[in-house]
């Protein structure tokens, strides 16, 4: 009797834990990274979450208000590397446009639990 209900309670937390896993949604920015104006040497940092905000949108909206405040007041890749490591994101792919634009496109995504974004209308 004792193993069965040891083997029931292994077996209760083990799809316990991956029902957990799965409600976590992948979302992804683009910080692009260039000089301020195409005439000076300047550089700063620019952070998107894209055009559609349905898309992108969380209950906590100051998470992305702070995101934009220090991401924008950052003026070179390594730093924007960096920052972003540390709040959690991970690096997907960078794309330079030095041949004809001189900037450096950084794409990152996270993993936010569906409780964390705020209900989007349906179609």
């Amino acid at each position: 009797m004792n193993k069965h209900l040891l083997l029931f309670t292994v077996i209760f937390f083990t799809s316990c834990c991956f029902a957990f896993a799965q409600n976590k949604v992948d979302k992804y920015c683009q910080v692009i990274v260039g000089p301020k104006n195409g005439l000076t040497v300047k550089r700063i940092a620019k952070i998107s979450f894209g055009e559609n905000k349905d898309l992108f949108a969380l209950k906590d909206t100051t998470v992305l208000q702070k995101l934009h405040y220090d991401v924008n007041h950052l003026v070179t890749e390594t730093d924007v590397l960096n920052y972003m490591s540390k709040s959690g994101w991970t690096l997907v792919n960078i794309h330079s446009a030095f041949q004809y634009t001189n900037y450096e496109m950084l794409y990152f995504k996270k993993a936010f639990d569906i409780s964390e974004l705020a209900e989007t209308p349906s179609n």
